[in-house]
């Protein structure tokens, strides 16, 4: 058995399973709470940052929306697409967000977003890295939805060891500006530290 199938075989990344993680963060009110641990607080502030008011928007493996309901609140002139494998979370924001006008798509992030007939101004992939079996893959159908000179930002866990089934590789500054590289001349970075579980980092760029 090679490594790829290895990978396949271990990757508990599948849309059942993360169905049942966000039916349960939803049933029991997480979501909306005010401690909600996927709400990354100033990595999200340094994402928004990074988007002008106006643009449209591509919120890739969105979950339940954190980020997505931030973009619009804060940047009211954007259009906000979030796009993820579970269909529960998709529901619960359509519901959630119906008044924000935020888009929301159910699709296969590892195969079928490409399928998205259109080009964006910005496109975020936030803790998603660490969970895919084809990382260089999903990111160059993400960069086909990019204009060019389009924003494409990117947040991960920085390097150490993961004790996280969820995540299948770590990934550390060189890596991640070897995976960026072929899309601009120029990769910037920003680290988070601690309090979160890892140093963080976020890596952007325009594309070229």
């Amino acid at each position: 058995m090679n490594d790829a199938t290895n990978k396949s075989v271990s990757n508990i990344n599948t849309a059942e399973y993360w169905d049942q993680v966000y039916s349960e963060e939803w049933q029991r009110g997480h979501v909306t709470s005010q401690d909600y641990n996927r709400d990354y607080g100033p990595i999200h502030d340094a994402i928004i940052a990074l988007i002008p008011d106006g643009s449209s928007v591509l919120d890739i493996a969105c979950g339940p929306g954190i980020l997505c309901r931030k973009v619009k609140q804060r940047l009211p002139n954007t259009k906000v697409m979030g796009v993820d494998f579970s269909q529960y979370t998709i529901e619960k924001n359509r519901e959630l967000d119906r008044s924000l006008g935020v888009e929301y798509a159910c699709l296969d992030i590892g195969n079928s977003f490409r399928s998205i007939q259109r080009e964006f101004d910005a496109i975020t992939m936030c803790e998603i890295l660490e969970h895919l079996d084809e990382p260089e893959r999903v990111v160059a159908d993400a960069m086909s939805l990019l204009r060019n000179g389009g924003r494409f930002i990117l947040t991960c866990p920085h390097d150490n060891e993961i004790p996280d089934p969820e995540h299948v590789r770590q990934w550390g500054h060189d890596e991640l500006f070897h995976l960026l590289a072929p899309y601009s001349e120029t990769i910037s970075f920003t680290h988070f530290p601690p309090p979160y579980f890892h140093i963080w980092m976020l890596a952007y760029l325009n594309k070229g």
